[in-house]
This record gives structure tokens, sequence and C-alpha cells, in this order.
């Protein structure tokens, strides 16, 4: 089944796109979901040779590949808890790549306030440097967070988001608070 695009990105140059690099590719596929068997075939048919990937990848091409891995290896779940898993996969695949185990090193010493305070840094690094990221306090242990994002899911960064804060030793509760046709808001708490 072919993803539906966003219609602004529909509509965008591809030169315009935000480009995904490899790291975050083989981050979710490769180490995240040991990717095999049909899905590899699916990621070749959307571009993305697991065999002799890329430097970066049109984040259209990563959003048919994770939509492939959510029919592939999530087909049996509904959407939200398909969503939310691959965005964990994504966070403990990319964590234990090169680029993601500086990352990780620094989590758990800087604490969870300071992982939050990250975001745009870690989202830059992972390809969506253009992606806006509002952050609000909401008490000392709790942030909501707006994402200006057309190509994720919300319980996909719901997902990544808990995964990066238990990587900061807290347990999270993540909850889509806010959905538009531009982005949406995150509550968590910790």
């Amino acid at each position: 089944m072919e993803p539906k695009l966003p219609a602004r990105a529909a509509t965008e140059p591809l030169r315009a796109l935000p480009r995904i690099p490899v790291s975050v590719m083989e981050g979710l596929f490769l180490r995240g979901l040991k990717a095999e068997g049909r899905l590899v075939e699916r990621l070749l048919s959307y571009g993305y040779d697991v065999k002799k990937p890329e430097v970066s990848y049109s984040v259209l091409t990563y959003q048919r590949c994770v939509n492939a891995a959510r029919h592939e290896v999530f087909g049996h779940l509904g959407d939200e808890e398909a969503y939310r898993l691959l965005g964990r996969k994504l966070v403990d695949g990319f964590l234990e790549t090169l680029v993601g185990k500086v990352v990780a090193v620094a989590m758990p010493m800087i604490g969870p306030a300071r992982v939050i305070e990250r975001l745009p840094r870690y989202c830059a690094m992972m390809g969506r440097g253009e992606m806006e990221v509002r952050i609000t306090p909401a008490g000392d242990t709790a942030r909501r967070i707006y994402f200006g994002d057309i190509y994720n899911r919300p319980e996909f960064l719901a997902g990544c988001l808990e995964v990066a804060l238990e990587r900061a030793h807290v347990k999270p509760t993540v909850t889509v608070e806010e959905r538009t046709s531009e982005g949406y808001r995150l509550f968590l708490r910790w």
C-alpha cells in the first residue's frame, strides 16, 4: 500500500525536501528492526539498498520506507501502537550507530530536562534541522513540545522521546495532545 504524502510535500521540489542521513536509515532498518526478507525487498523498491547505502535519502524515500516497515513488521497492530514502536526502534538502533553512540553516552549524564532541551540539535543530527521544535515547560518534570513536522506520525516521535528519556534514567509518559496539518504537540512527563 503506497503511503499518502502530505499535501505540502507533494508540491515541494525534491531538492527542497529534507535529506535523512544514512545513519538514521541504518539505525531504524538495520540495527533497530534487523530488516530481512520482504522488508528488505520493499525498502529496495523505494530506493534504499541496505547493502549499498547512499549518504542520505529524501525524506519522502525515508517516509515510504517507514510506512513499509509499519506494514511488514507491525501489520498486526493499529497505527498508533505500530508507529510508536517504530519510533522506539529508530532511537534504539540509532544509538548503536557510530554517530548515535556519542549521543547515547551523554544522555544518562545530562538528565531528562537537558535531553529535551537538546531536541532541536538531535533533530538536526537526524536530518531534520528545518523542523520547528518549540519546548514549553509544564512543571519541573513535564514539557509540551510542538513539532512542525509533516513527515512523521506524532506517535512515531512519541516513541522516539520515550527511549531518549529512558536512556536518561527516567520512566516517561508521552501523549499526543494536538494534531494539525502542519505539525503536532506532545505532552511528556517523567
